[in-house]
């Protein structure tokens, strides 16, 4: 559905797309970055994949799954624009 969304839709200049994923690397965020990354390449705009904005929680494992997150964007070239924890207290 979000590939479809990214090719079906005419985008003006101004328009932004933040996807909300479920933690971890799954499949889903692998075709999502390959999607991403891919129509950003054929599109010849520079500022097409602006990059990701991670969210995480103080506990144990929502940082360690931000580790993996973070080394997926740097396998996959795509920027870290920040890093926000949510419910710090």
């Amino acid at each position: 559905m979000v590939r479809q969304f990214l090719t079906d839709v005419l985008w003006p200049p101004l328009d932004y797309l933040l996807i909300d994923t479920p933690p971890g690397t799954s499949d889903e965020h692998i075709s999502l970055a390959e999607t991403l990354l891919r129509n950003a390449a054929e599109s010849k705009l520079p500022g097409q994949l602006a990059g990701a904005v991670v969210v995480t929680t103080p506990q144990a494992v929502a940082v360690s799954d931000v580790r993996k997150e973070l080394n997926f964007c740097a396998k996959t070239g795509i920027d870290i624009l920040g890093v926000v924890e949510n419910m710090s207290g």
